[in-house]
């Protein structure tokens, strides 16, 4: 063996002991395995908080962090939607599997909290329509403490109400293309009661 290569040997062979003996050694993450604080932050929410982070790394939407869940509602034992807000917007994260998968329509802009006022403490966000019933959701003020959806035939459904957002199970749809055909009644922390129709 040359000089050279048992030079070489033994600085290899000393570098092996020293991370033998030396404790703790910082490895690099193979390309493409690192953990992004965005995953493990929806790793590490449980319950509708984990659901939200789903729908909206699904959708790739940014500032996770401004967001929060509300009102959720099952249509059955694996399917259901839960709206989420910011301090500005709502969205609507579809559910499935106890799962976000994500949002429908994305994140809504058009309806905004800085729109509602206290003759109108609610707002219309959007709807899904299946052949026999239809789900509504939308927004509101934090002083509405309850919400219920009178359809066209007079009878009302009681929604789902949490931080501002609400959705309810209800027989008649909701076209965008047609004048409204449902109404709200909102009720008030003091007591009162504000009517008015679903797309103001």
């Amino acid at each position: 063996m040359t000089t050279k290569k048992l030079t070489l040997a033994l600085a290899a062979t000393a570098a092996i002991g020293a991370l033998a003996v030396g404790g703790a050694v910082a490895f690099a993450a193979a390309p493409g395995t690192a953990t992004s604080t965005a995953t493990q932050a929806t790793q590490a929410a449980t319950g509708d908080a984990k659901i939200m982070l789903e729908c909206l790394a699904a959708n790739e939407v940014g500032n996770r962090g401004a967001w929060r869940p509300g009102a959720r509602l099952n249509t059955d034992a694996t399917h259901g939607f839960l709206v989420i807000r910011t301090d500005k917007n709502a969205a609507v994260c579809v559910v499935e599997n106890g799962h976000g998968t994500g949002l429908m329509g994305g994140v809504i802009d058009n309806h905004d909290y800085g729109k509602l006022t206290a003759q109108r403490p609610f707002d219309y966000l959007t709807s899904m329509n299946y052949p026999n019933q239809s789900v509504h959701f939308g927004i509101s003020t934090s002083d509405v403490t309850g919400v219920s959806l009178v359809g066209p035939d007079g009878k009302s459904a009681a929604a789902t109400v949490k931080d501002g957002t609400f959705a309810v199970l209800a027989k008649a749809g909701e076209n965008s293309n047609e004048p409204t055909t449902n109404h709200i009644r909102a009720t008030l922390a003091n007591g009162q009661t504000v009517d008015g129709p679903l797309r103001g």
